[in-house]
């Protein structure tokens, strides 16, 4: 399959399929001269593993993936190199992909469609971040989904179903090390209120506050705020003054202040007694009467 690049459109890319031919080495190839020349890009792509597939992100130049028979690869500068993406995905064939909006869409063969959520940190990772000790990604500008209320009876746990993706803003910050203290991420509004702090120290409040109307086989764990090392994401909804509907986990807190969307906000980690920040904004969801 062939792929123009969205940045130059004297660049291209290719990938070759040759295994029917028994030939199951990989090949994939970039072209900055309108296919003049072709150069073979396979460093880091495992021997004896045909490709599917390869696609650059919109949004990133050089930012690359590739669906190969037995996983997925990512390279951050244009396809000189390759490492794995695999993540939790099923070792088996990754026929097609597709960037919508902040997503990161596989198609497989017979292990049904999986979703990244939101590749924001690739589109930002580079030599600053793999160096530094500490880092909080630019938040993507989110959208303050509006659930339903149906309050009808969950599926039960032997139904065909997948995990849909948190409500609300991501925030993503990495740790080179464990940090020697707590470790804390502050929500502001563009006044300088604080709306919310998420802390290491304060246990996970429950995932439905309140008197549940579901048994516990349907109610998930919230995740702990992690002081340890590695990539880290939460999900922060904004109060907005109105309910949340049966199927927003994270409901709303009422001793939270209340904004008004769309609005600008700002993230700050703190880690070891330093302070990061970043800025992000949230709209409504078009389709709310309640905004």
């Amino acid at each position: 399959m062939l792929e123009a690049s969205h940045f130059d459109r004297r660049t291209a890319y290719a990938s070759v399929d040759r295994h029917q031919l028994e030939d199951f080495e990989p090949y994939v190839y970039r072209t900055r001269d309108q296919g003049k020349t072709w150069q073979r890009i396979t460093t880091g792509l495992p021997s004896g593993v045909y490709v599917h597939t390869v696609k650059e992100d919109p949004l990133r130049r050089g930012l690359l993936f590739t669906g190969t028979e037995r996983g997925v690869f990512v390279s951050f500068d244009d396809g000189d190199h390759w490492q794995p993406l695999q993540l939790n995905l099923p070792v088996t064939s990754m026929r097609d992909l597709q960037i919508y909006g902040n997503d990161l869409i596989v198609a497989t063969h017979g292990r049904g469609f999986w979703v990244i959520d939101d590749i924001s940190p690739l589109r930002q990772i580079d030599d600053a971040v793999a160096a530094a000790e500490v880092w909080l990604f630019k938040p993507a500008d989110a959208v303050d989904v509006d659930q339903g209320d149906d309050n009808g009876t969950p599926f039960q746990k032997d139904e065909a179903q997948a995990e849909n993706p948190a409500d609300g803003a991501y925030l993503y910050y990495y740790l080179k090390a464990e940090a020697s203290g707590p470790v804390t991420l502050e929500i502001q509004d563009a006044k300088g209120t604080s709306l919310h702090t998420f802390s290491s120290e304060t246990p996970a409040p429950p995932a439905r506050p309140g008197i549940p109307n579901t048994t516990a086989l349907w109610r998930p764990e919230p995740a702990p705020f992690s002081r340890g090392p590695g990539l880290h994401r939460v999900a922060w909804r904004p109060n907005t003054g109105r309910p949340a509907g049966f199927g927003a986990f994270g409901r709303r807190g009422p001793q939270e202040p209340a904004v008004t969307l769309p609005g600008q906000f700002t993230a700050r980690l703190t880690v070891n007694g330093k302070t990061y920040t970043q800025t992000f904004s949230v709209r409504p969801d078009p389709r709310s009467l309640a905004q």
